[in-house]
């Protein structure tokens, strides 16, 4: 079973166990294969700051955080407009989009965890 099944099949797992997407926090864990996605490790730009980097507000509501860069990668939850998250890397998909990986500050009311990293699509950042 290659990876991107594994993951799908612990995801899937914790949602009908009734774990909800706390649990899946710990199914993202694993780190998602950047290159499958379009998108090569040397074009992940890590932000090197003692906090992480800046604080950014999503501007919709319902925005996929997903386990990497692009729309092809698994949702994990949702963001809402006004939820404020920190980046901590950046990469371009094979489209030239760029994603923020991003870690939330707060629990959002999609329920994903404080402190849950995951990436969302920049356009919707501000």
């Amino acid at each position: 079973m290659g990876r991107n099944a594994l993951r799908s099949l612990a995801v899937s797992t914790a949602l009908v166990a009734g774990v909800g997407l706390v649990g899946v926090s710990g199914a993202s864990a694993l780190t998602p294969d950047l290159e499958r996605s379009g998108v090569q490790s040397s074009q992940v730009s890590t932000i090197n700051s003692a906090n992480d980097g800046p604080y950014k507000t999503a501007t919709v509501n319902g925005l996929r955080v997903r386990t990497g860069p692009g729309t092809n990668r698994m949702i994990l939850g949702l963001i809402y407009r006004g939820q404020r998250v920190r980046a901590i890397a950046s990469a371009r998909d094979r489209r030239g989009q760029r994603w923020d990986k991003v870690r939330l500050v707060k629990a959002s009311r999609g329920g994903l965890p404080r402190g849950f990293t995951g990436w969302v699509t920049e356009m919707y950042l501000y």
